[in-house]
């Protein structure tokens, strides 16, 4: 991976190489030109010899394509945007809120500790399940098999997951996420 500040500077390089950065006038060649055009252009010159000595600007660079090849993605186009940690976390927690809205855990059974399930889920953009969630750590005791039930019945409840517009730019960081029902939080 190419730290930022390299991959700002390599971007800012190649717009410049194309001729797209701070090109705000360019001249048609007299070829490229329609008929009437090429009079204006040359009226001018004659007035004004000394403007004639300086060169026009160079057409911007152009790329070849291979006929077969996808269309090349623009080249001022932006990185994809990643959310900060302090954004990740309020996304984090504004999940699990979510998630204990839909699960109301059983009080644990006072001779074991609390099982704390583990859902593995795949969204899609809209906050849908792409696919079935997926019991992590299935519970080997007999007795908390009745939570890890409650806790899928709860995962399905809350689908689709309303996600909020400030997160939906962030997809790709939240496509898939390990979400923990701990009946300890959800006692707070």
């Amino acid at each position: 991976m190419i730290p930022r500040p390299t991959f700002t500077l390599v971007m800012l390089a190649a717009v410049a190489a194309a001729g797209l950065f701070g090109q705000t006038h360019v001249r048609p060649s007299a070829k490229d030109a329609a008929p009437s055009e090429v009079a204006s252009a040359e009226a001018p010159k004659a007035a004004a010899p000394a403007a004639a000595s300086i060169p026009p600007p160079a057409p911007p660079a152009q790329v070849a394509v291979a006929p077969d090849s996808p269309p090349a993605a623009p080249i001022a186009a932006a990185p994809s945007a990643r959310m900060t940690a302090a954004q990740e976390a309020l996304f984090d927690a504004w999940m699990i809120k979510s998630y204990l809205a839909c699960w109301k855990p059983a009080p644990p059974p006072a001779d074991s500790d609390p099982y704390v399930a583990r859902v593995r889920l795949a969204f899609r953009p809209d906050g849908s399940l792409m696919k079935p969630p997926k019991l992590v750590n299935p519970p080997s005791d007999p007795a908390q098999k009745p939570e890890a039930k409650r806790v899928m019945q709860a995962v399905r409840a809350c689908d689709p997951l309303p996600v909020p517009a400030q997160y939906r730019p962030f997809y790709e960081q939240w496509k898939t996420k390990t979400i923990h029902f701990n009946p300890q939080i959800a006692a707070r």
